[in-house]
């Protein structure tokens, strides 16, 4: 059965209940907040995980592709919580803040978001220990310098 939702972002959403992630603790600072969307963004490296209750969203990255040696250990009370079985199954993100311009953007790489795609559960997972920062700027100035063709400064060469 088809669902839809209004977005301030998206417009019309349209989704099946089984594409509905549950977060049961909901996200920190916002604990009535626990059923979530991802949705793709087309042609970007950004995904939305957005909230069914209202108009919540969070943009989000995949730190491993920005971040090569990006790691953390999963405790045994999120495997537990989320009742992962299997790595295979678990899917990472991390909360980006947008900014104008774009090269200034951050990203939060001490809270992961922590999916997991079997039983469409998740939570964000605040690291404890950890040197990584909160907001950890994405991208390099050879990343966001863009000519006036579109094209950045490594491609035009």
């Amino acid at each position: 059965m088809i669902l839809k939702m209004e977005s301030d972002l998206f417009g019309t959403l349209e989704y099946e209940a089984t594409e509905v992630y549950t977060f049961e603790q909901g996200i920190p600072g916002f604990p009535n907040e626990r059923e979530f969307l991802l949705v793709q963004v087309q042609d970007s490296p950004f995904t939305v995980l957005h909230s069914l209750q209202g108009d919540l969203y969070f943009f989000l990255i995949d730190p491993f592709r920005f971040f090569a040696d990006y790691e953390f250990a999963l405790p045994d009370y999120v495997l537990d919580q989320l009742e992962i079985k299997n790595r295979e199954n678990v899917l990472s993100y991390s909360i980006v803040v947008l900014r104008d311009p774009l090269h200034d953007s951050t990203v939060n790489l001490v809270a992961p978001i922590v999916l997991n795609t079997t039983n469409r559960k998740g939570m964000q997972l605040v690291l404890e220990k950890t040197n990584y920062s909160v907001r950890q700027p994405i991208f390099s100035d050879k990343e966001t310098t863009v000519s006036r063709q579109g094209q950045t400064a490594e491609q035009g060469r």
